[in-house]
């Protein structure tokens, strides 16, 4: 019972936080609703039983992640809105449709779900440790884990570009 408690507690808390991630104008205060959202995270880990998992999710990306976001959020101080109309907001009933689509999807999910009395429980018990998560990443899930390396890669090198075209254009280095 316990167990579900803190469960549901998380839950709530990943979502209540991300949602002010997404709706927070201040950057500095979305930043520390994404901490929230980290550590309600971290918390679901550790009621999965993957306690290696929810300390890597709070010392990489509570700890260094956010501060960096900090950082930057610090460095480039407050920024004047561009005039005109925002180009993305065409794009807001397509990012409602699509969370309509995923919620949807995990209602179905959550009904149509297969796990019962006839499903034996997982013999594997060594799911989240160090040895066994570095076995998955290099042996079964490689070109995924590579995938994932050259695509944060590519964003931060567009990131880079993004910010030296801005500072240019605003008359800076």
């Amino acid at each position: 019972m316990g167990e579900q408690v803190t469960f549901a507690i998380a839950a709530i808390g990943a979502v209540s936080f991300g949602i002010g991630v997404v709706f927070f104008k201040d950057a500095f205060r979305a930043a520390v609703s994404l901490i929230g959202t980290l550590l309600s995270v971290a918390l679901l880990f550790i009621v999965l039983m993957a306690p290696f998992v929810a300390a890597l999710q709070v010392i990489v990306y509570a700890g260094a992640i956010v501060v960096l976001f900090l950082f930057v959020i610090a460095y480039l101080g407050e920024r004047n809105e561009v005039p005109g109309r925002d180009r993305l907001d065409a794009m807001q009933a397509v990012g409602w449709i699509a969370l309509l689509g995923i919620a949807a999807f995990g209602v179905i999910a959550a009904l149509d779900s297969t796990i019962g009395p006839g499903v034996p429980p997982p013999t594997n018990t060594d799911v989240g440790s160090p040895a066994a998560i570095g076995h998955a990443f290099l042996s079964d899930h490689i070109i995924a884990f590579e995938g994932t390396s050259l695509i944060l890669l590519v964003a931060a090198v567009g990131a880079v570009i993004l910010a030296k075209r801005a500072v240019q254009l605003e008359g800076g280095r």
